[in-house]
């Protein structure tokens, strides 16, 4: 049983591994050779005087062009085109790998300078937002499996696949509309008080939780459908197995014949959707950032594709994707220790 545990890990961490490296070799590929990419970017910027030492060139192939060339794609994008592509290859990927992503065009900064102080506060959202769906989900999934049937069911049923049918956007904007807009109980932008001194004191936190509050209800609402319905259908299966009647045949309380034997099993397959799904309302962060004005990760992702930002894009790419390997990675190796029948590196079938 250990050494299929074991081999369990070593198949999942050389996926995630492998997974990591491809996104990156992927990146290399789109920065290099992508039609109106980084490098023809940057290349445009050089010829029109825009970049560089501010002067323009006849020709590309001109040595004083290709050497500005040089300097300015390795300041921004750890690339030397003068370099063999290997080489080029290895000395970027070395550089992601140490934490060197390039050089914001818009900001005038290193990219992971601009990302740090904000990522965080998408972070913060995000991990708000899944964990209150998360919940909602197990209660009214639980709730709708043990009525199963009736009118309650019906129209919980009828109410979430139309929840689930809406964008998160769509929720962002009607929410803004009616309860900053219409009722001013939220502001309509910003992530703080702007009056209020920073630090452990109930004004800041107040404001933070106020400024967050419309967005984390958003992304809460639109990932709260379909997870509810999995839970459903989860907690019904679960119902019809045979030691869940054997336990109520035995006269169990229903209360421990809920928690131990129905929402414990019914939970198994939600696990994995919990994390994927914290990637998934990361990536989402992008939009409703900007409808809320809430300057986080996805709020700079967006000016970044406004001014056209290649370094400052790819490395938002790069962090949106590590945060998806990473979440699975977690999920796979985290499995085994909530769902024993894992044996032999295999998985469940609800896995």
């Amino acid at each position: 049983m250990r050494e299929g545990i074991l081999k369990y890990y070593a198949k999942r961490t050389g996926q995630a591994l492998f997974t990591a490296w491809a996104t990156l070799t992927i990146t290399f590929v789109i920065i290099r050779y992508m039609p109106g990419g980084p490098m023809d970017f940057l290349l445009a910027q050089l010829m029109m005087g825009s970049m560089g030492p501010g002067q323009e060139f006849n020709s590309p192939t001109d040595p004083e062009a290709v050497e500005a060339f040089r300097e300015i794609a390795q300041l921004y994008i750890n690339i030397n085109p003068t370099q063999p592509l290997h080489i080029q290859y290895i000395d970027w990927f070395g550089s992601v790998l140490q934490g060197e992503l390039g050089r914001s065009i818009y900001y005038g900064e290193p990219v992971i300078e601009v990302m740090a102080p904000v990522i965080p506060w998408t972070v913060f959202i995000v991990s708000l937002a899944v964990v209150m769906s998360f919940l909602q989900q197990i209660i009214f999934g639980g709730l709708m499996a043990n009525y199963e049937g009736s009118a309650l069911d019906t129209r919980a049923t009828t109410l979430f696949i139309w929840v689930q049918s809406i964008p998160y956007f769509v929720w962002a904007i009607l929410l803004l509309f009616v309860f900053a807009f219409q009722y001013g109980m939220f502001p309509i932008s910003g992530k703080v008080n702007p009056s209020a001194s920073v630090g452990l004191n109930w004004p800041y936190v107040a404001g933070i939780l106020n400024h967050a509050a419309l967005p984390v209800i958003s992304l809460a609402i639109a990932s709260l459908g379909g997870g509810v319905l999995a839970m459903r259908a989860n907690s019904i299966q679960v119902l019809g197995t045979d030691y869940v009647k054997n336990a109520r045949l035995r006269g169990l309380e229903t209360g421990r014949i809920s928690v131990r034997y129905i929402a414990r099993n019914a939970l198994l397959p939600m696990y994995t959707n919990f994390l994927l799904s914290i990637s998934y309302v990361f990536g989402g962060s992008l939009i409703l950032e900007t409808i809320f004005q809430y300057r986080g990760m996805g709020w700079v992702m967006y000016r970044a594709l406004q001014s056209r930002d290649f370094p400052l894009m790819m490395g938002g790419f790069i962090l949106f994707t590590f945060a998806t390997v990473t979440a699975i990675y977690i999920a796979d190796i985290t499995y085994p220790l909530i769902d024993p029948r894992i044996e032999e590196g295999e998985s469940s079938e609800s896995f």
